[in-house]
């Protein structure tokens, strides 16, 4: 199932071209498109430093019948309308954060980041106005219900300008100990890890294989700069399992924006048609030298139409607590279905326990259910953190 979803968006070009439609705001068959000239390199930025942006790219229209593009600002449940209006082609798009902080009414340390900024552009064209927001993806008759353009929406090569937004983020607190996934070996996209056929379904404890992305990393020592090692399990769950897929440590951040939020690479999750458990090294802490401490990872789902009902889609992210004397607590830090992880698409989002007391050990354990292509999600940054102080 791989390709799924790639070969239903050639489907809907095909078909699409061939469809005489007069709903202008569901087919982008007219115009109404437009595109940065370069991927954007960033999406995450800095709460502490939000009010020093200067947001500047290039925009073009690729149908040249744009008479319009005005770019709303959508921050929680408040919306600037008109906050970047642009009438002639290519443009460069430009704002600064004081500038949207103004809009907004905010103050720099009333920014959230557990909310990101979308912007949404409408755009008028000769023959009608197209309300940029992403197509929605419709599970009973497995097709979009946008135009022959609407996928382009879902992935990141066509580097559209219609519907896109930013994540926002604090500097990670002290590390005591935790991975970025930097010393595993990683590969580029493209680059798949395999499985023998005879294996697609059978539950199991993945093992590298060579010149492939890592799965499964030992760890070469416990200082703080020392990675925790990890194993990545297969769970069969009736599905058809994987032979190739990309999974596992990845270098190429593509997908996610141009970057990670810390260091050259993530590990990575596509179409396993099936559960895959990673599970990172018990860490132990003193409770006598950090009496309080917490655990972190963050993770970014890719655009795509995610079930919530049927073959459930899911991330379940769990941490295992211990403290002395007491049996050990799991906690559950996310808990997300298809529609919860399709709401937080295309940013960096942060599941953490926040400080907790008396912590003797962590581990920190994901599970992940994916049943087609183009369901990716990137983890980075695995924190076990003590305050900074």
């Amino acid at each position: 199932m791989k390709y799924y979803l790639y070969i239903l968006s050639l489907l809907l070009l095909c078909i699409a071209c061939n469809e005489d439609t007069d709903i202008f705001a569901e087919d982008f068959e007219r115009g109404g498109f437009a595109q940065f000239t370069t991927a954007l390199e960033e999406t995450r930025f800095n709460i502490l430093e939000f009010s020093t942006l200067n947001f500047s790219k290039e925009i073009t229209d690729p149908n040249n019948n744009i008479t319009n593009y005005s770019l709303r600002l959508v921050y929680g449940d408040t919306t600037i309308n008109d906050f970047v209006v642009i009438n002639s082609f290519p443009a460069n798009l430009t704002f600064t954060g004081q500038e949207v902080l103004n809009a907004l009414n905010l103050a720099q340390e009333e920014l959230s980041s557990s909310i990101p900024l979308r912007f949404i552009a409408t755009i008028t064209t000769p023959t009608g106005v197209f309300d940029g927001r992403r197509p929605d993806f419709d599970e009973n008759t497995n097709t979009s219900t946008g135009g022959n353009t609407a996928p382009q929406l879902l992935f990141p090569i066509y580097r559209q300008a219609v519907d896109f937004s930013f994540s926002l983020f604090f500097p990670p607190p002290k590390k005591l100990r935790g991975t970025s996934f930097e010393e595993p070996f990683g590969t580029a996209k493209g680059s798949d890890y395999t499985r023998p056929s005879s294996e697609a379904s059978s539950t199991a404890i993945l093992m590298n294989n060579p010149d492939q992305r890592s799965v499964t990393y030992v760890a070469q020592g416990t200082g703080v700069d020392d990675e925790l090692g990890f194993t990545t399990e297969f769970i069969d769950v009736g599905g058809s399992g994987f032979t190739t897929e990309e999974i596992g440590v990845t270098n190429d951040p593509t997908d996610v924006g141009g970057s990670f939020p810390d260091g050259e690479q993530a590990f990575q999750i596509e179409d396993i048609d099936g559960i895959l458990k990673i599970s990172f090294d018990r860490v132990e802490i003193d409770p006598t030298v950090n009496p309080t401490s917490g655990v972190q990872i963050q993770f970014h789902p890719i655009e795509a139409d995610r079930e919530s009902t049927g073959d459930i889609d899911s991330l379940v992210i769990t941490v295992i607590v211990e403290r002395e004397g007491q049996a050990p607590e799991e906690i559950e830090i996310t808990n997300m279905k298809g529609d919860d992880i399709d709401a937080v698409n295309g940013l960096w989002n942060l599941a953490s326990t926040g400080f907790l007391d008396n912590v003797t050990a962590y581990t920190l354990v994901i599970t992940v259910q994916v049943d087609s292509g183009l369901e990716d999600i990137y983890f980075d940054q695995m924190l076990v953190f003590v305050p900074d102080n």
